[in-house]
């Protein structure tokens, strides 16, 4: 799904603010998708103009003021559309196969330092992953839920995948 179509969900369950969508995407979404912070606000303003979404200007005595979006009927429709799409898989991009798939230009030494410091990172984003739980069983509903169990899964399997590599590296030292 597209940024334009996550944000259209996000909006189905309440009218929120684009700090309010970015709190959510940065707990649920950071892990499996593209979008980032500077994403939103972009099409937020796309999708007003295009009449999927409305905003409304709260002002507040003491804060800033609240930009707060609504999803209109024409997004509802395009979001159902979006959703019920078959899914395509894309190509799965690792930046780590790609290097070690040239591995034999590099020293074992070297070798086995990529190898580690990716292992390493994937075990941090399974750590932030995993410490979201509280916050994702609190407020995610059944079907989030198993986004969120997916997702451990899957790095999981990466970093049993990983380790058997660096096994491998290892023997072929």
């Amino acid at each position: 799904m597209d940024v334009q179509s996550i944000l259209l969900g996000l909006l189905m369950r309440k009218s929120m603010t684009g700090y309010e969508m970015n709190k959510v995407f940065s707990i649920s979404f950071s892990f499996f998708s593209g979008l980032s912070y500077g994403s939103i606000y972009p099409a937020l303003k796309k999708m007003e103009r295009q009449g999927l979404i409305t905003m409304e200007l709260e002002i507040q005595d003491g804060a800033p003021n609240r930009k707060v979006y609504t999803i209109t009927e024409a997004g509802r429709q395009a979001f159902l559309k979006a959703l019920k799409a078959p899914p395509t898989p894309e190509r799965y991009k690792d930046v780590f196969l790609m290097r070690l798939f040239f591995f034999d230009y590099l020293t074992p030494e070297e070798r086995m330092a990529i190898a580690g410091e990716y292992l390493g990172s994937i075990e941090a984003m399974k750590q932030g992953l995993e410490s979201a739980r509280p916050e994702i069983e609190a407020c995610a509903d059944r079907f989030q839920y198993l986004c969120f169990q997916f997702g451990l899964r899957f790095f999981e399997d990466l970093i049993k995948n990983i380790g058997a590599t660096i096994q491998a590296l290892e023997r072929l030292s």
